[in-house]
């Protein structure tokens, strides 16, 4: 029974560290921030997984276009 306590406390902690570094980020655009709080709220900690799995990407500015380049040939798009 302590168990399960725990992994929930857990849970809930994650949960609430995400909701709350996802609306500090000022890196997304408002609708993507209205629509992931929402899901974040409504499906808690399945929400939590969800957002881990497909939430917004940061968009990363880049220096020059060789910057670009080199990220797009290492993966990082």
């Amino acid at each position: 029974m302590n168990t399960i306590w725990i992994i929930l406390i857990i849970a809930q902690v994650a949960w609430l560290w995400c909701l709350l570094a996802h609306l500090k980020n000022e890196e997304i655009e408002s609708t993507d921030k209205i629509c992931w709080t929402v899901v974040l709220c409504v499906l808690n900690v399945l929400g939590l997984v969800l957002f881990i799995i497909a939430g917004p990407k940061q968009n990363k500015e880049y220096e020059s276009e060789d910057d670009l380049k080199r990220a797009f040939n290492e993966g990082n798009r």
